[in-house]
């Protein structure tokens, strides 16, 4: 375990830059170089099966495009993105709300899973004393350096009132750029992110390529094999193409399960096919 301190040439120089910058931070494994891309993927602890889902495509595909994934170790949207970006062989980095030695003997054994994975490619950061368990003062203050870390963020699936609005609240004031993707409109837990979009703190995410340039990547290009998904992706975009739906009346027309549709439309909306109308359907883009 390091410790660093501002002048430290290690402390990351994003965070370094803010006015919030901690005294201290306490660190595992190996943070990557200024100037590799990265990108912060924050949501809720309650995520439904469509936020799972996005959280993970969107973190894969910009992973496996040599950007760092950035977010807080939660449980929900925040390790799925986590275990996304080990999965697409990426660097991650998780900033925790409680000390490094408090979470490494007291965490979660699932989290504590994913931290072991992460230290392989990446990097666990505290900006709490190795013995602090997490508070309701502490949430916020990691929230703060989430943002920090990314160059952009990504809220996918908030609700009002979530620890994901804070870090969203923290990139407009230190000018990241900040992206949202739209939920259904009576859906409690997207309300938030919504809201993003309806003030217009946040951009509309409708693809993955949005982020790439913000951060002047090129996306990797996904592999030749086939999705078992082709014939569906097939049928779904004939659907569209009569006009929107919500993923119910795309699985009810096509004659599948409501999940399997919900997963190829992450899919295709990260990979530019489909966009959200903001109303809980989906339009061909």
């Amino acid at each position: 375990m390091i410790e660093l301190q501002p002048s430290d040439p290690r402390y990351p120089e994003r965070l370094r830059e803010t006015s919030f910058a901690p005294a201290r931070l306490w660190l595992r494994g190996r943070l990557p170089p200024r100037h590799v891309p990265s990108v912060a993927i924050v949501g809720t602890r309650r995520m439904t099966d469509l936020g799972r889902r996005m959280a993970r495509e969107l973190a894969m595909v910009l992973a496996r495009s040599g950007v760092v994934i950035v977010s807080g170790l939660a449980q929900g949207i925040d390790s799925t993105a986590h275990a996304a970006a080990i999965a697409a062989d990426g660097v991650t980095v998780a900033v925790l709300g409680e000390g490094l030695l408090f979470f490494e003997t007291m965490g979660p054994v699932r989290r504590r899973r994913i931290a072991s994975a992460i230290l392989e490619r990446g990097a666990l950061l505290s900006q709490f004393p190795v013995d602090a368990h997490g508070d309701r003062w502490s949430y916020p203050r990691r929230n703060a350096t989430v943002a920090a870390l990314g160059d952009a963020v990504v809220v996918i699936e908030a609700p009002r009132g979530s620890g994901a609005l804070i870090t969203a609240q923290y990139a407009v004031r230190i000018g990241r750029a900040l992206f949202a993707i739209p939920g259904p409109p009576a859906a409690p837990t997207w309300q938030g992110s919504n809201q993003l979009i309806s003030d217009g703190q946040a951009q509309l995410l409708t693809s993955a390529d949005q982020v790439a340039t913000v951060l002047r990547v090129r996306l990797a290009a996904r592999g030749a094999e086939k999705s078992a998904l082709g014939p569906l992706a097939d049928r779904v975009v004939a659907l569209l193409s009569g006009g929107p739906a919500d993923v119910d009346a795309i699985a009810s027309a096509a004659g599948v399960a409501s999940a399997d549709v919900a997963t190829l439309l992450a899919e295709m909306l990260i990979g530019g096919v489909v966009i959200a109308t903001g109303d809980g359907r989906f339009a061909l883009r």
